[in-house]
């Protein structure tokens, strides 16, 4: 059992980043080991992270020294925190865990199982420095449902502080405070927010302070400024992981502009229903019994979709005239579900025929500054969603498909499978993959050398078409701009052949669409003429800097 009494902040589960990536990793654990022991085998476990870091979705860069202590961090978070697997006495996968896996309405499984995550709790001994009573994901749902948005610099701040329901209403004064006291700051936002992590920091750990008692875990630098630093980087870290677990509930969205998190307008209803529903406070289980019976179970909490009677008005509001309303409530869901996607679909119609409108230029523009300053809630999801609304605003493909996943209100939600491009896109004789990426120097070489002309090579085999690929990152490795320069030189069986690389930083690219656009770009053949240009340059370059260079002092005229 993990004790509190480290901490005076609520912590998110930071392992792994996206709560999506669990499920292979669930599946992979308990389809080779269960029935095992888990707990104390670190054969075992050092075993499976094995199999798990030469899996086909395993995204890691390098072996780890200790690959039980890597299992671990894998499987005893999420996974196990959330209930989806049993480790005691042998690896099970639980009745949730069963459902979760089967794939269907994964957000309604997400959400079950965020909201019965509680401190203290047979999990998480109770602290001997300050009384946690809290369920973080609920309260985070409520905090935004009641302030209207979060940012997650306010999160990072004042959510991070409520480790007890009883300092909600100071955490709701202390946003507001914030926000006027932003508004009035005559220096930088970024001197300001520095200013109030300091004092929020000294005010949570004065204790620590007071005793000269520094050390942090991440150094052995006890200095006070690196005691700060080491503070304010968690609360940020565990903000990131806030904001992505509860949006895998898809009850949250990003506003647009501003990306700071608010309630969909789409499930307004279904929010209203928990947070007036759902105990606020956590549960005193007698026993680990008494608390995996409720943890592991798909009827302990109660979701909006599981009452008949709102769900089947919920379908008749969403236009559905014709219900059986005799059937089981699953084929309900199955209902609303198609609804929804139905929903979903015509919303991302609805911003590609936006997008095609050229005043979002600016918008989108701001947006890339935003992404390189990383001020956007997920750099690297927002950077395949960015970049996929740029190409759509060149227009004139058949099909531009951003293989990112967006929710219902059309703003992004997950990354693209690994297994597929970031971006396809498809002209009457040929098609383009997108790769981006927001990682820079050996790895970005390391994380995308192998997977781009995978990508590729399956593309141009599936599509039949003459095929190119754009690499778009902050900026181009060494590594990676030698290793495409080389590949389109080299023909490789598993690729198809030579492959057909063009690698431009972020500045590149937004140099590329905004002479696009500015040009009056209307026809495919000046974008398949540019591409093969430079991949024809590449056959006969001196060297991979002489080609970058030649692809740099093209962009301005590209389009021409």
């Amino acid at each position: 059992m993990v004790s509190l009494t480290k901490t005076k902040a609520i912590f998110g589960i930071t392992s792994p980043r996206t709560l999506e990536k669990i499920i292979p990793e669930i599946e992979l654990l308990t389809n080779l080991f269960t029935g095992e022991t888990w707990t104390g085998n670190q054969d075992l476990q050092a075993n499976f992270f094995e199999h798990l870091f030469h899996s086909e979705f395993y995204e890691g860069e390098s072996y780890p020294t200790d690959p039980a202590l890597a299992a671990r961090d894998r499987i005893t978070r999420a996974p196990k925190a959330l209930g989806f697997i049993d480790l005691k006495p042998t690896i099970q996968t639980t009745e949730i865990g069963k459902i979760l896996l089967s794939g269907k309405r994964i957000d309604e499984t997400f959400t079950r199982q965020l909201l019965k995550f509680q401190l203290p709790s047979p999990y998480h001994n109770q602290s001997s420095k300050i009384e946690f009573k809290v369920k973080p994901y609920l309260e985070l749902l409520r905090l935004i449902n009641d302030v209207g948005s979060l940012s997650k610099t306010e999160i990072s701040l004042y959510f991070s502080q409520l480790t007890n329901i009883d300092k909600y209403s100071i955490v709701i004064q202390k946003i507001n405070q914030f926000r006027t006291d932003s508004k009035d700051f005559e220096g930088s936002h970024k001197t300001f927010v520095s200013q109030c992590f300091e004092r929020e920091i000294l005010e949570i750990f004065e204790e620590e302070i007071e005793n000269k008692d520094l050390k942090t875990r991440e150094s052995e630098d006890d200095s006070l400024k690196n005691f700060l630093k080491t503070k304010s980087a968690n609360m940020k870290d565990y903000a990131d992981a806030f904001s992505r677990y509860i949006r895998a509930t898809e009850l949250v969205t990003f506003q647009k502009r501003t990306f700071r998190l608010i309630i969909s307008p789409q499930k307004k209803d279904e929010v209203d229903y928990l947070l007036n529903t759902v105990a606020r406070l956590p549960y005193d289980f007698k026993n680990l019994k008494e608390f995996k019976n409720y943890l592991f179970s798909s009827k302990s909490l109660q979701l909006f979709s599981d009452n008949r009677e709102l769900l089947i008005r919920k379908i008749e509001e969403l236009g559905e005239e014709v219900i059986d309303k005799t059937i089981e409530i699953e084929k309900l869901k199955d209902v609303l579900q198609e609804l929804r996607a139905d929903i979903k679909g015509r919303n991302i119609e609805e911003r590609k025929q936006e997008l095609k409108n050229i005043q979002e230029l600016p918008q989108i523009i701001e947006v890339f500054e935003q992404i390189r300053n990383r001020e956007v809630p997920d750099a690297s999801l927002f950077l395949e969603w960015n970049v996929w609304r740029a190409l759509v605003m060149l227009n004139y493909a058949k099909r531009i498909d951003g293989n990112f996943m967006m929710d219902i209100d059309g703003m992004p939600l997950n990354y693209a499978p690994g297994n597929q491009p970031d971006i396809e896109s498809e002209f009457e004789d040929f098609g383009i993959i997108t790769e981006v990426t927001m990682s820079c120097g050996n790895t970005q070489y390391n994380m995308e050398g192998e997977s781009v002309p995978r990508h590729f090579g399956k593309a141009r085999s599936s599509l039949g078409k003459e095929m190119y690929c754009l690499f778009i990152a902050p900026k181009i490795s060494e590594g990676a701009l030698a290793h495409y320069f080389n590949l389109n030189r080299m023909n490789t069986k598993l690729y198809g052949g030579k492959t057909k690389i063009i690698p431009l930083s972020i500045e590149q690219f937004v140099e590329f669409v905004k002479v696009g656009v500015e040009k009056g770009f209307n026809n495919p053949k000046i974008l398949k003429d540019w591409l093969e240009k430079h991949w024809e340059a590449n056959q006969h370059c001196d060297d991979e800097q002489v080609w970058y260079n030649s692809i740099q002092t093209s962009i301005i005229k590209w389009a021409s």
